[in-house]
């Protein structure tokens, strides 16, 4: 009875340390694309606004990147924040703020009808909570519709691949993890481009707090995944809002550095 029993508990073992290895395996190798991007946009100048910028979901993350990188290249910057958002990291940056809940599409109209913006940034989105009260297409669904309803020209839309026909970019198990995320973004991205704003989308793979490395690029291929840090794709989102040539684009964040999850670590 004992062999028995120490007979299973190998083979339960052995069974636990293969899954173990496909697992490491799966997240440090294979985790990544073997892709390699086509149509790979080259560095360009950056051209100054020519007026202030209204960012939504910019109290922390991405967002809050992208207004530091703003303020540093002396944009004049205002963030649309709920009534009870923590807005320290902007009063550090001497951003301004205006309150709007971006489920309301009220308040949100009101948000960008507070000043005279030439462009507008939106980085909202999340994986938690019901889908009516998401933002990732009701929210960015509102500001969209204020920024045209107020003659804003200019809007930059952060969202993430695996939308549109990005889809099958994205690995396996960001699919099956992110399907609601990735349809309600998918939403949102084509209300943006029936609009008639002039758009441009980035869309990023696993993003992580993690030390920029600079190598971050902007490809026009759906195609394309890799892993990258907010700090590089929020240099990207503040070039391509100085670029007009990036209007009416859709491109995915590509960072070479980053192919697979282990660089996210290592």
């Amino acid at each position: 009875m004992l062999k028995l029993i120490f007979g299973f508990l190998k083979v339960v073992g052995t069974l636990l340390l293969v899954l173990v290895v496909v697992v490491s395996s799966y997240v440090f190798i294979f985790s990544g694309s073997s892709h390699e991007p086509i149509n790979v946009r080259a560095a360009s100048s950056y051209t100054p606004i020519g007026g202030p910028v209204l960012v939504f979901g910019g109290t922390r993350g991405t967002g809050l990147e992208i207004v530091r990188q703003l303020r540093e290249r002396g944009e004049a910057v205002t963030v649309a924040v709920r009534a009870t958002s923590n807005t320290s990291g902007l009063q550090e940056l001497g951003v301004a703020t205006v309150i709007a809940d971006a489920l309301d599409a009220g308040q949100v109209q009101s948000a960008v009808n507070s000043g005279s913006f030439a462009a507008v940034v939106s980085t909202l989105g999340t994986t938690r909570g019901e889908q009516d009260k998401r933002p990732d297409f009701i929210g960015n669904r509102n500001v969209i519709d204020a920024a045209k309803n107020a003659g804003v020209k200019r809007f930059v839309f952060i969202t993430v691949i695996g939308t549109g026909n990005s889809y099958e970019a994205a690995p396996a198990p960001s699919r099956r993890f992110l399907k609601d995320v990735i349809a309600l973004k998918s939403q949102a991205e084509d209300h943006l481009r029936a609009s008639g704003l002039e758009y441009t989308i980035i869309r990023p793979g696993g993003l992580g707090d993690v030390p920029k490395t600079g190598t971050a690029l902007l490809v026009d291929d759906p195609a394309a995944f890799s892993f990258i840090g907010r700090v590089d794709l929020a240099g990207l989102a503040v070039a391509a809002l100085g670029d007009p040539t990036t209007i009416g684009k859709t491109y995915n964040a590509y960072d070479p550095s980053r192919k697979t999850m282990a660089k996210m670590f290592f």
